[in-house]
């Protein structure tokens, strides 16, 4: 809401005028609300999550200053891409999902590339994986494997047609107060500057894994690791 109603191209002056202005971040939190909620009671609960929302809004419109002038590409921006044929699955199928944010940054300049972002508001800390292979390695899934498989997936779809480098980012807003605050995500203390980097393999291990979600010789088990239970929405 807040964006949609700015030019693509964002300034500081653009993002100080909307800092300066109260009224306009809470009249998005406020329509945002509307339209997700329409008949949800206005009370103590909502007043709580709104002014949370808020605060979160003012903070990523601070990390968006330091980081202006950027182009917004898109906001909750859906992709998707074939997934190649399977002999136990011969009906056609996509992969994909909905990049929260896709955005050009650092334009004309030898570090300009597209962000794919994924916004979390989530209090823990991201620790990097040490390579591709780890993504697909259940071991890792406690290290939110899951968050880099998502991002590293909109981030190849998008580079197939992109000729400018793409960066995977996870944008964790109750961290990004710093001013070297990067989210770009990282393998190792290998910084991701291009998806396309790692895109061979990486692909490779994703096809691995559709292969064998859908293989018939591959029954669906209980998983033997009870910590998964413990944020599972099933797990009522």
């Amino acid at each position: 809401h807040i964006y949609h109603q700015l030019p693509r191209r964002i300034t500081a002056d653009l993002i100080d005028h909307l800092l300066k202005s109260k009224v306009e971040i809470e009249r998005a939190v406020d329509e945002a609300f509307h339209h997700e909620l329409p008949k949800a009671p206005f009370g103590g609960l909502h007043l709580i999550n709104r002014e949370v929302i808020i605060h979160y809004l003012r903070q990523l419109l601070e990390i968006d200053r330091r980081l202006a002038p950027f182009t917004i590409l898109g906001l909750e921006y859906d992709v998707k891409r074939p997934v190649s044929s399977l002999a136990s699955h011969p009906s056609p199928m996509d992969i994909g999902g909905r990049i929260d944010r896709l955005d050009l940054i650092h334009e004309g300049t030898p570090d300009e590339c597209i962000r794919v972002i994924d916004y979390k508001t989530g209090s823990g800390r991201l620790k990097p994986l040490p390579d591709v292979e780890a993504i697909f390695q259940p071991d890792y899934i406690h290290e939110h494997a899951d968050y880099y498989l998502q991002t590293l997936l909109y981030a190849d779809i998008v580079r197939q047609r992109e000729q400018r480098p793409v960066v995977p980012a996870l944008l964790f807003i109750q961290h990004a107060a710093a001013d070297d605050y990067d989210p770009v995500l990282f393998f190792g203390r290998e910084r991701i500057n291009d998806i396309a980097n790692y895109s061979t393999r990486f692909n490779e291990l994703l096809q691995q894994q559709i292969s064998e979600i859908f293989s018939p010789e591959v029954p669906f088990m209980p998983t033997s690791d009870l910590r998964i239970c413990r944020s599972c929405p099933y797990a009522q």
